[in-house]
């Protein structure tokens, strides 16, 4: 979640300590207070966000917190998915394209390193003249991510980091915007190759899990880049989850050069898509 019509605000952001406030945020609203409270809490955040609380899993008085309702379940069988490359979210296509001279595009003339984002040099390599994804969730959406391909996670990477607005100011304003906010990093073996699943945090809490190991990023203490290694690999199905932001902020996918064809993409960049929606022309609906 961040903040919205504060626009002057973010120019000072730089001092204050966005982790810890967002630490804090976190405690805040996953607090369980008294029932009648959380409803009215709950019911004013659906509001404000115009979020579509039919689609949620449950009604609206069965969560005890806003933290809760923010990593709702959706309805069964609300996402069917659509065939073997899918959105991981719910939320917009912010951009998609190459990957050149190892850099992603940030926003329209600002690009950031593959090498930096991945915290990886060797593994940067295998990705130029490949592919990019860029998803953004908004407190609006559904904030579990899924796996965007069958596959089998061999490998992760937690990579402590800054808690900036990833909001179209910041797009704009910070340099190498998602190298430098936290980041998970999954590496998924997949029909599409070694596809990375890059998740972000961003300001008011940054918490990022994933279902495959127990490790939280923005936890007190955690300041070490960790990498690790699974055997045997991990199994997930398209479209099963992931992992969950509890508050923030945006999924990047990285596909290696010759796997995922740009002119097949039936995806428009700036906007809304849905998690199970495939990305690709020519992709029957998975049985």
């Amino acid at each position: 979640m961040e903040f919205v019509g504060w626009m002057p605000v973010y120019r000072y952001l730089r001092y204050v300590p966005k982790n810890h406030l967002s630490r804090f945020a976190g405690r805040l609203v996953h607090a369980r207070l008294p029932r009648p409270l959380a409803r009215r809490l709950v019911h004013w955040f659906a509001r404000t966000y115009q979020i579509d609380v039919d689609a949620a899993g449950k009604e609206l008085h069965h969560y005890p917190s806003i933290g809760d309702f923010f990593i709702r379940d959706l309805r069964e069988g609300l996402r069917p998915v659509e065939g073997d490359f899918v959105s991981p979210v719910d939320g917009v296509l912010r951009n998609f394209g190459p990957i050149a001279n190892g850099r992603l595009e940030q926003i329209k003339g600002k690009s950031y390193t593959v090498a930096r984002f991945l915290g990886d040099e060797g593994l940067a390599g295998r990705y130029e003249h490949g592919v990019f994804f860029n998803f953004y969730l908004s407190p609006q959406d559904y904030h579990h991510v899924h796996s965007p391909s069958t596959g089998k996670v061999v490998r992760s990477v937690h990579i402590p980091g800054k808690l900036w607005p990833v909001n179209d100011w910041s797009l704009a304003n910070v340099d190498e915007l998602f190298s430098i906010n936290e980041r998970v990093v999954t590496y998924l073996d997949s029909p599409y190759g070694l596809l990375a699943v890059v998740m972000i945090g961003a300001t008011n809490v940054g918490k990022i899990s994933v279902v495959y190991d127990s490790f939280i990023s923005n936890t007190a203490g955690t300041t070490k880049r960790a990498a690790r290694t699974y055997d045997p690999p991990i199994e997930l199905a398209a479209g099963a989850r992931l992992g969950t932001f509890h508050m923030g902020s945006s999924v990047v996918i990285l596909a290696e050069p010759g796997r995922v064809d740009v002119d097949r993409v039936r995806l428009q960049a700036a906007t809304k898509v849905r998690y199970g929606s495939a990305i690709l022309h020519g992709e029957g609906k998975k049985e």
